[in-house]
């Protein structure tokens, strides 16, 4: 009996050692490393190229951040229609947002020339699809471009974490179009400044009509033509009503962002903000080597005709584009600090 007794004592006096140790400074566990969950939502529906990418930049940020990263992939509209994602995203509803400054150009008026003006990213150089993709990335990251857009979506709440591309934006025609002639009169959607100049080119510019509605608005001939990347074709098969891709492209490349919530973007921590924006370049990459291969298989899907624009043609577009230039950069001092830039680089 005593030596049961003693047993016990022996027994409870290290138990509540062993428990000492453990509660000693220096001897308690690490806690768990916090796991941020995050929201991006494209302005475009399934099907296009940019936005079925998101799945990689999500992908990325969970790799890189060893899965302290976790972010939700919507498309247009699951959570919000695309006239209201800019809204939602300065107000935290979402934490990101994917899609182009054109359609913000009412409220952000440099995002017009982030995303493309006619003829700004139009890259004579014989360079690939590729280099002259590097060449636009260039011109953002070392002639300060990225710094206006920084400032100026920071005035909304917005952090502009990074850019990429669509390849060309073209316009893809129910009618087959050469001169200046075939394109009066014709409706064409499309988005902000591109209405405008349309309308000066003797087209009518759409911009009402809801991204899902499209292929219904060209098969019922509410539209004649609509402008989008080479997903018209290969993802949303915009081409079965509108078999005419036209040429040339009058940019090599238009430009899209990942805007984040300003609240959102300062609660990661720094680490966690460094793995975003490289995931964000990892994007980039993806984009750029997806949009030049869906460009190439463009030219070879069934149903779908090149047609050219007659030299009379592209040399009025191009007059026309830069006096858009000049109007563009009286908008605001970004859009005049931009232009000039832009002007710089291009040597215009």
């Amino acid at each position: 009996m005593k030596r049961k007794k003693l047993g016990l004592i022996v027994s409870l006096i290290l138990t509540a050692v062993l428990v000492s140790v453990v509660m000693l400074p220096g001897c308690t566990q690490e806690p768990e490393p916090e796991v941020y969950e995050l929201t991006i939502q494209s302005g475009y529906p399934r099907g296009d190229i940019s936005m079925g990418l998101l799945e990689e930049f999500a992908d990325s940020a969970y790799d890189r951040s060893d899965g302290r990263l976790v972010i939700e992939v919507y498309a247009e509209p699951e959570i919000v229609p695309l006239p209201e994602l800019f809204l939602s995203t300065k107000a935290g509803t979402l934490d990101m947002l994917q899609c182009g400054g054109t359609f913000w150009g009412g409220i952000v008026p440099v995002g017009e020339i982030e995303f493309g003006i006619p003829f700004a990213y139009d890259i004579p150089e014989e360079l690939t699809f590729t280099g002259k993709a590097e060449e636009i990335r260039r011109f953002f990251f070392e002639a300060g471009f990225v710094d206006i857009l920084r400032e100026e979506y920071g005035k909304q709440n917005l952090y502009w974490l990074d850019m990429h591309t669509y390849g060309p934006v073209t316009l893809h025609s129910t009618v087959a179009v050469s001169t200046m002639g075939d394109l009066t009169g014709l409706k064409v959607r499309d988005e902000g400044l591109w209405s405008e100049f349309h309308n000066a080119l003797g087209m009518e510019g759409v911009s009402t009509i809801d991204i899902g509605d499209v292929y219904s608005a060209l098969e019922t001939g509410l539209l004649d033509m609509t402008q989008w990347d080479v997903s018209a074709i290969t993802g949303l098969a915009w081409h079965e009503p509108a078999p005419y891709w036209v040429h040339p492209h009058q940019n090599e490349h238009i430009i899209g962002h990942i805007l984040v919530n300003m609240d959102s973007w300062n609660a990661l921590p720094a680490d966690l903000q460094d793995d975003l924006a490289d995931a964000a370049a990892d994007y980039w990459d993806e984009c750029v080597e997806t949009y030049e291969e869906e460009v190439a298989n463009a030219y070879d899907a069934a149903g779908v005709e090149v047609v050219w624009l007659d030299e009379a043609a592209q040399t009025e577009w191009r007059a026309e584009a830069l006096e858009l230039w000049d109007e563009l950069a009286t908008r605001d001092a970004a859009c005049a600090e931009a232009i000039a830039l832009l002007k710089a680089w291009r040597g215009v």
